[in-house]
This record gives C-alpha cells, structure tokens and sequence, in this order.
C-alpha cells in the first residue's frame, strides 16, 4: 500500500536552494540537476540530504536517478509526480555494505518500480 503523499508535486520554494518539486511537503523532494543538459547529464549525482536537527530532516532525490531507476524520461517522471501517480511503495530501513544506516526507497508510475538506496549521514553537529 504506497505511503500517502501530502503536498506532492508542489513546486519548491524559491528560496530553497534547489529547482524541482515536492514528493512530500518538507520532507522528500526532487530536484532536477542544473546540468541536465552537458553530455554527462547521465554521470551519478549525489542525492541532497538536509538535516536541521536530528528529527528535522529532507531528503531531495536527483530526478534524473529516480527516472532511470523506474525506467521513465524524467519529464514523465516529473508528471506523474504532479498528478499523484508517482506513489512512494515503501522506506525500509537496512545498513550499507560499509554498515552505515541507510533506507531503501521504492517508488511506482503504472506498472513500472524502481528503488533508490540513500545512506544517513552518521556525522551530526554544528561547528
């Protein structure tokens, strides 16, 4: 059953920090990387993990990682997310090959999933 999504495919603040949209509202977002359109618009990027304070937290997801994950063009993936077909399936909590905490999050459009594992920062403080 997908988690319920409040807020989903509102844009982001403009003042935020990052250009995309809401998956949900102050809590997971996606963003869609400035480069998207140099020749290594496909390289890795870093998924953007936020944390005000330890229960204060964001997590925003590359849309261009997320789309190849479930097998869509990002377009469509930025679509589905503004009409609540993008579902988040589940979060489930598990370890890194390194044994850092991590999560596994799998979403769906249609009948086509994908996963994208996110590692916790385990370094917190302020300087």
């Amino acid at each position: 059953m997908p988690i319920p999504l409040c807020g989903q495919g509102r844009p982001l603040p403009s003042d935020f920090g990052y250009k995309g949209e809401w998956i949900l509202e102050s809590r997971i977002f996606l963003f869609v990387p400035i480069n998207t359109q140099n020749s290594d618009s496909m390289a890795a990027q870093f998924t953007s993990y936020i944390n005000y304070g330890r229960d204060d937290w964001m997590v925003g997801f590359d849309a261009t990682q997320l789309a190849a994950a479930i097998g869509i063009t990002i377009d469509e993936l930025l679509e589905a997310n503004r009409s609540q077909r993008l579902t988040l399936e589940g979060a489930v909590p598990g370890t890194t090959g390194d044994g850092a905490p991590a999560k596994q999050y799998t979403f769906r459009v249609g009948d086509k999933e994908g996963s994208l594992i996110i590692a916790s920062p385990t370094h917190f403080g302020s300087a």
